[in-house]
């Protein structure tokens, strides 16, 4: 798994921000969302994650918990590989 790109935007008419996070060369999304769910914890509950994609690229999207962008990279690294 590879971290194609990641990105924070401001919600207009609210303070929350949207992390967006493209991941390619997924050989398995049950990985991915194990490899998540560490990460972030449980959704629902730890935070609002949602998973999006096919074949070998997924998009992971949530507001909560909110990380900047070196850290979420950090993180994200460490996790996958």
């Amino acid at each position: 798994m590879n971290i194609k790109s990641i990105s924070h935007e401001t919600i207009q008419g609210t303070d929350n921000v949207l992390t967006t996070v493209i991941i390619n060369q997924v050989s398995s999304q049950c990985i991915l969302a194990r490899v998540m769910i560490d990460l972030l914890g449980k959704p629902g509950i730890d935070n609002d994650m949602e998973m999006m994609g096919t074949g070998d690229t997924w998009t992971i999207i949530w507001t909560q918990p909110i990380a900047i962008i070196e850290k979420t990279q950090s993180l994200l690294t460490k996790a996958i590989h």
